[in-house]
């Protein structure tokens, strides 16, 4: 009987979350923390990339991504390269042998491109699915650096290794990145904090997706040759990002507030591309309504503006921000990380 028949699980559906990012992002990109050493602030969100894989009819491996449009069929004995449509799945699928007579369907609970670190999370999704698909056991640690590797090094793209760590471990982390390792370390704020955080936290989605490569490159570009305007922002970036841990660490959220202002206006500086008049009048209009501090999320340029604002101005900034065409995104903190939710 062919190995594809021999299937004993018919179903697998596993998920991976995305993440915000509050401060120090850019510091995780090889280029600055090899240097110098990195440190992000995040926590993942509950939303989620989610990975299905079932036995096929046929010995072809079949991949469909619904919020890409697009299909790909492999047959057995043909290279399965990372070229073309695709090209991250196909990259995470060349890690696993054995994977024809399989349909594996990817999706999305956000659009892509919009800062929330989707692409991180597709590739840790994948990595779970395909990983317990194959009775091949890995730490939340592998999973990680398995997908930063298949996107920095092999892949070369200009990205960074907090959105794989993010979707991963789940949860509020402090996560320090140097040449020889990377840190997790879980954010502990005294009892309540974190509910009342998670409750002034807003995310409104501007409408656009964007490209982050441009930005990002030029960013790793300007720390290869130590730019100094750009590294000494980047540096402050990464200051204001242990800055945050410790107000959420002592419970002090409006310090926390203003520290998200100070690091907004420092990552706006970084590169003309992140910001635009439409984030910027947003921005403003959010701040006049009561917000005490905000960003971008991800690379910047597009995407989801987060904001920080006790819970009574949240009325006024979310009309206001509405009659600007963005709509607000309802979340909570994913405290679990990377999940295989069922096996049938």
């Amino acid at each position: 009987m062919p190995h594809w028949l021999r299937r004993i699980r018919l179903l697998l559906i596993a998920r991976a979350p995305v993440r915000i990012s509050f401060g120090g992002g850019g510091t995780d990109l090889p280029a600055y923390y090899s240097q110098f050493g990195g440190a992000v602030l995040n926590t993942a969100i509950n939303r989620y990339i989610y990975t299905t894989i079932s036995t096929a009819a046929t010995p072809a491996l079949q991949v469909i991504s619904s919020d890409f449009r697009m299909f790909y069929r492999h047959e057995p004995g043909q290279e399965l390269t990372a070229e073309g449509e695709l090209g991250l799945a196909k990259a995470v699928i060349r890690e696993f042998p054995n994977m024809e007579g399989v349909d594996i369907f990817l999706s999305s609970q956000i659009p892509p491109g919009t800062g929330l670190g989707g692409s991180g999370a597709v590739a840790v999704s994948l990595i779970t699915a395909m990983s317990s698909w194959n009775a091949r056991p890995m730490s939340k640690q592998d999973i990680a650096e398995m997908a930063c590797d298949i996107g920095i090094n092999k892949l070369k793209l200009p990205s960074g290794k907090q959105d794989e760590y993010g979707a991963t471990m789940g949860g509020l982390n402090y996560i320090t990145f140097t040449k020889e390792k990377t840190t997790v370390e879980p954010v502990k704020p005294p009892p309540g904090v974190l509910d009342s955080f998670q409750r002034r936290l807003m995310l409104f989605y501007t409408g656009k997706s964007r490209n982050s490569e441009q930005i990002l490159s030029s960013q790793s570009k300007a720390s290869r040759e130590q730019d100094p305007a750009t590294l000494e922002k980047m540096h402050r970036i990464k200051a204001l990002g242990l800055d945050m841990l410790h107000t959420i660490q002592e419970g002090r959220l409006d310090d926390f507030g203003d520290l998200l202002h100070q690091a907004w206006m420092q990552k706006r500086g970084v590169n003309a591309n992140i910001t635009n008049s439409q984030i910027d009048v947003a921005y403003d209009t959010a701040r006049a309504n009561g917000a005490i501090g905000g960003k971008i999320t991800g690379a910047g340029g597009g995407g989801f503006l987060m904001i920080y604002a006790h819970e009574e101005h949240h009325a006024a900034i979310t009309t206001a921000l509405t009659a600007l065409t963005l709509n607000r995104m309802d979340f909570r903190f994913d405290p679990d990380g990377a999940t295989v939710l069922m096996r049938a």
